[in-house]
């Protein structure tokens, strides 16, 4: 068998150099965000926030991020998408800064407000990636870099967990700043890329032209709104019912990681192979059982089974 075929790091290496550095710069990022984010309820908990303003808080910060979805992708047609990552990169550094000085959860709202809206980037993000791929190797790179978000978050949680036995979540906060900081500068060395719409017609925003794309849009919205409320509430409830310690909390944060990267190579194949609807279903219908399932159970081996099912909501 080829040396080659058994490199785990073999299908990163066949990246352009450019889809390389941004590869290990979004792992890099997603790490540093793994170390704190399975516990962010419990932080604001800690902050004198009670379960109806920690949820005012991820509202918050969903609506930030919905608000800057459509002007990203406006920007990325229109700039230089190299910068447009970079800006988006050091948005989210001084958030982290905010979040070690906060006293009261009121306090953190400037930092989530602006740690949302880097996601502006997004769609340059995406951009990047199709301008830098090979002409016949777009998909595969797509999946390949975006796979490093769930691999920098397999690990993460539980390094998070363990860190928090000798310090505070507050000193976790300056090491995701680090490790954001050292993502934002290998972005530096990749290749700028032109707008992807020089020489097109101008972008222009598309809506459903049928009933069937209006009631998937529909589905797809409401379900993906009832997941991000399940999953924010999910540690306070590990935490408040199940007694689970903070670092215990974060254990189960790598447990999710690790089903989201299995079921999304499952799920990707299955969707090569069969239907892509039923592979839709599929994939919402175990992360409703690995999200709901919770709730009914005392036994934390089976929490530990049904989180990794619950990976499924990340796709």
């Amino acid at each position: 068998m080829n040396r080659r075929s058994l490199n785990p790091f073999g299908p990163i290496l066949r990246l352009p150099r450019d889809l390389q550095l941004l590869f290990w710069s979004f792992f890099l990022w997603s790490f540093g965000y793994g170390l704190y984010n399975y516990v962010w309820p419990l932080f604001l908990e800690n902050l004198n926030a009670d379960p109806s303003q920690v949820g005012l808080v991820f509202s918050i910060g969903f609506l930030a991020v919905a608000a800057c979805m459509i002007p990203g992708g406006i920007l990325a047609n229109k700039y230089e998408l190299k910068a447009l990552l970079i800006i988006g990169w050091l948005l989210s550094l001084p958030p982290l800064i905010n979040y070690y000085y906060a006293r009261t959860w009121t306090d953190v709202i400037p930092g989530v407000i602006l740690f949302q809206l880097s996601a502006f980037n997004v769609p340059a993000f995406n951009a990047y990636i199709a301008s830098a791929s090979e002409k016949q190797k777009t998909g595969s790179s797509f999946g390949i870099v975006w796979a490093a978000a769930p691999l920098g978050a397999v690990v993460s949680p539980a390094i998070g967990g363990a860190l928090l036995n000798w310090i505070s979540i507050r000193e976790i906060f300056l090491f995701t700043f680090t490790f954001f900081l050292v993502s934002t500068v290998i972005l530096f060395w990749m290749r700028p890329k032109p707008p992807e719409s020089r020489g097109l017609k101008p972008a222009k925003i598309e809506v459903p032209r049928n009933k069937a794309d209006v009631m998937l849009l529909v589905f797809l919205t409401g379900a993906a709104v009832a997941f991000s409320i399940v999953t924010a509430f999910l540690p306070l409830f590990f935490h408040d019912i199940l007694s689970l310690s903070a670092s215990a909390i974060l254990g189960l944060g790598s447990v999710q990681a690790l089903g989201q990267t299995a079921f999304a190579v499952f799920l990707g194949r299955r969707a090569d192979l069969r239907s892509k609807g039923q592979t839709m279903a599929l994939g919402l219908v175990l992360a409703a059982i690995g999200l709901d399932g919770v709730i009914p159970t005392g036994c934390v081996i089976v929490v530990i089974l049904l989180i990794f099912c619950s990976g499924t909501s990340r796709l």
